[in-house]
């Protein structure tokens, strides 16, 4: 009767339990918009007047190139200004407002001084309630300002650059306080805005000067899968010893046996496994062999 040949089966160690990709650590990322501007004061300011004021809403269109940084989809938890280069400090000036975001494939050129027009279909809200901006006009980078008008976000956006352009759609109910004043750009290619005073419904706007804007980002979760244990199976004959061995970039080319004979018994026989967390690829064979079985 001729010998059965080695069974061979291969199992690649992966990764930590399916949850954040094992050994990798996420960090935040911030981009600035326009990039041009991280460390350059833009071409243009606007200050707030101080004391109340009524309803607003301006739409900011950020053109997609801009976050060629992320390296897929990530997800946005605050957006922040800056004050304009001249010397702070700046509020605190206390608003309630709503933030929603939406991707659009209308290119910045032709953006619609009609707002709906340049929503896409995934408007969301992703903050609804009052925040306080303040900012200590601290120094930035070259000659700018610290981005210290922070807004942070309660629902995050995953936000897709391969899925068009990114819309922040801002809507002030009210505001108080002290004057504030930001940096901003004019006649940008990678940013535009349309806004109104007076209405958060209104159906239209008029185009007006957006802010530098700093953005925020987590990277989304990377699923990876870990085994915890090899199982290595194989139907056997009666009267025949079989061993199990594996191979791994430790062991080289060599295979070393993982259990001590094993007598067919004529029915599937199996052997388990412990895979060590960050253990590397293991190759597995079962060979037949004139080993002696333990009674």
């Amino acid at each position: 009767m001729p010998l059965p040949s080695p069974s061979w089966a291969r199992a690649r160690l992966v990764g930590a339990l399916v949850a954040w990709s094992a050994g990798a650590v996420l960090y935040a990322q911030n981009i600035v918009v326009p990039n041009s501007l991280t460390e350059q004061d833009g071409n243009s300011s606007e200050t707030s007047p101080s004391g109340p004021t009524g309803a607003l809403r301006w739409m900011n269109v950020y053109d997609a190139s801009e976050f060629g940084g992320l390296s897929g989809p990530a997800l946005l938890t605050q957006f922040a200004w800056r004050g304009d280069a001249s010397p702070g400090p700046w509020g605190p000036r206390t608003a309630t407002f709503r933030i929603y975001a939406s991707t659009t494939q209308r290119p910045l050129n032709q953006l619609s001084t009609t707002f709906a027009e340049n929503l896409g279909a995934d408007h969301v809200l992703l903050f609804s309630g009052t925040q306080t901006h303040y900012s200590s006009g601290d120094q930035g980078p070259g000659n700018t300002r610290q981005f210290d008008f922070v807004t942070p976000l309660t629902t995050p956006y995953l936000y897709d650059p391969a899925a068009g352009n990114l819309v922040i759609d801002f809507q002030v109910l009210s505001a108080s306080g002290g004057a504030v004043s930001y940096d901003e750009v004019s006649e940008s290619p990678t940013v535009r805005q349309v806004f109104v005073f007076g209405s958060t419904t209104a159906a239209t706007g008029s185009e007006g000067i957006p802010p530098v804007t700093q953005f925020t980002f987590q990277p989304a979760p990377q699923a990876t899968i870990r085994l915890s244990q090899a199982e290595i199976c194989w139907n056997s004959l009666t009267n025949v010893n079989y061993q199990v061995q594996f191979r791994s970039p430790i062991t080289a080319d060599a295979w070393t046996s993982l259990a001590d004979c094993v007598a067919g018994t004529g029915g599937r026989l199996c052997i388990s496994d412990f895979i060590e967390v960050g253990q590397p690829e293991k190759f597995y064979r079962v060979v037949v062999t004139n080993c002696v079985a333990s009674p």
